[in-house]
């Protein structure tokens, strides 16, 4: 059997459980190395582009894997561009989107989103603070363009919060409100492929609003099975209309309404030690290999 060679880009993953994938591939004749998305360089001489990955030659790969946060989106599009020329074959994690951008096209695709005012700029008069309440109601999430890991979020109550709020965290120039949506619980959906392989429940414990585990909400990781199938709908719906073939989705169903809304699709989706996420990711590997005499 002809072994197949893989290279992962800014794998969100431990060196345990990296290692471990990288064993286990090797058993199906699976080769997997991995790097950071900051060990990407690019050279433009005399009008010639060429580009090495922690000194590896991306051309020796069979498939390049790319995963980017939200601020190496820029790093990770360029990758894609340059792959993209040199007919190496990868997936597409990224067209310099911003939270904002994944708004407004999964709004566009029928993906349902919580209503949602954006300020570029740093005016913040009562014409807008009335914008902001007539589109979000409140209480309503205040959040900046670039947060992760529910950091820089913030739950508004009032109306006369609105300015508060964002003169305390200065973060004046790009800043997203969204409307709140009552919840218990949410789901952390892995897609691969247009299909859903993994379903992590995130219920917060002391926070009021935010169910990230960074912040100490638990996980239970459920079956697909025993996944509401509208939740994997909306998630795989929203994955395909981002065109990412590996993402981590996140949604929430409201607890009044029971309607499902798409909080955020994740490029980089952290993956749990000893979980489904890892399975996932593994089974995703895997399947990348065409079958070879």
């Amino acid at each position: 059997m002809v072994r197949y060679s893989v290279l992962a880009v800014g794998i969100n993953s431990t060196k345990k459980e990296k290692a471990k994938i990288q064993k286990e591939l090797k058993l199906d004749n699976i080769n997997l190395d991995v790097a950071s998305i900051k060990e990407v360089l690019f050279r433009l001489k005399e009008g010639k582009i060429s580009a090495s990955i922690a000194g590896k030659n991306p051309s020796k790969y069979d498939y390049i894997l790319i995963q980017s946060g939200w601020s190496t989106t820029h790093m990770a599009y360029l990758l894609h561009l340059y792959l993209k020329s040199q007919k190496i074959p990868h997936n597409i994690p990224s067209t310099q989107s911003t939270k904002l951008s994944d708004i407004f096209l999964l709004s566009s695709k029928g993906v349902s989103v919580p209503n949602t005012f954006f300020q570029n700029g740093s005016k913040i008069d009562e014409a807008r603070i009335l914008k902001i309440e007539e589109t979000c109601k409140f209480p309503c999430i205040y959040k900046t363009v670039l947060g992760s890991l529910g950091l820089n979020v913030y739950l508004v109550n009032r109306r006369e919060d609105i300015e508060e709020v964002i003169r305390k965290n200065g973060k004046l120039n790009k800043y997203i409100f969204q409307e709140y949506i009552p919840n218990d619980f949410d789901y952390r959906v892995v897609v691969a492929n247009d299909i859903a392989t993994s379903v992590c429940k995130r219920t917060r414990v002391d926070d009021k609003y935010r169910n990230n585990v960074a912040l100490g909400a638990t996980e239970e990781f459920v079956t697909i099975e025993n996944t509401p199938l509208d939740v994997l709908d909306i998630a795989v719906g929203a994955s395909h209309a981002l065109k990412l073939n590996w993402a981590g989705v996140d949604v929430v169903t409201d607890n009044r309404t029971n309607k499902n809304y798409v909080l955020e699709v994740n490029r980089r989706p952290g993956l749990t030690e000893k979980s489904s996420e890892i399975s996932a990711l593994y089974g995703y590997l895997k399947g990348l290999a065409p079958i070879k005499d």
